[in-house]
């Protein structure tokens, strides 16, 4: 019991390690101006790893950490906004591990699928209200549209097909630890 709390523990540290890591690179490496289609990817793989490898748990912790990594390696001028719509981002990607979850030993693709379109449901969502309640500028609304819209699609369909093969890789195909 006590080694499993010890795995549980020691696999969700690497995973959100490796998660900040990955967010790092957007701010520390030139990945140039659509750095979110590289970046986007690899902490949504690393959300639905955690998952499939550590359990839902895991996978969720993550998926609330990953927002505050991406606010503090965050240097745009929509960093302001980032902070209070962090809940919103959370639920995002909590929403991306509960269908993965779920579906995990039915089908791991269609998992990934829903949980992608209920993921970007989520974000388009809560950007579409947030910015009819603070009322932003067109220039910064259309940003925010974009970064929380179809990319958040792509990217978490891209993240999960690169869980999909790192998981093959590893021979972690369903939850070892609920």
């Amino acid at each position: 019991m006590k080694s499993v709390k010890v795995r549980f523990i020691a696999r969700t540290a690497i995973l959100a390690a490796l998660t900040l890591v990955f967010q790092s690179l957007g701010r520390f490496v030139p990945l140039g101006p659509n750095s979110n289609f590289i970046v986007g990817p690899l902490v949504n793989a690393c959300l639905l790893i955690a998952t499939a490898t550590v359990g839902v748990w895991g996978g969720i912790i993550i998926a609330a950490i990953a927002p505050v990594g991406s606010l503090l390696t965050t240097h745009s001028p929509i960093a302001s906004f980032l902070l209070p719509f962090s809940p919103f981002v959370a639920a995002g990607n909590i929403v991306l591990v509960l269908c993965f979850y779920f579906l995990l030993k039915k089908s791991k693709i269609a998992g990934i699928i829903l949980g992608a379109v209920l993921k970007f449901g989520v974000l388009f969502g809560s950007v579409s209200f947030f910015l009819v309640v603070l009322k932003m500028a067109p220039k910064l609304a259309g940003t925010l549209y974009f970064l929380f819209g179809w990319p958040q699609l792509v990217t978490a369909l891209v993240g999960g097909a690169i869980a999909l093969i790192v998981l093959r890789a590893l021979g972690k195909s369903v939850e070892m630890n609920g």
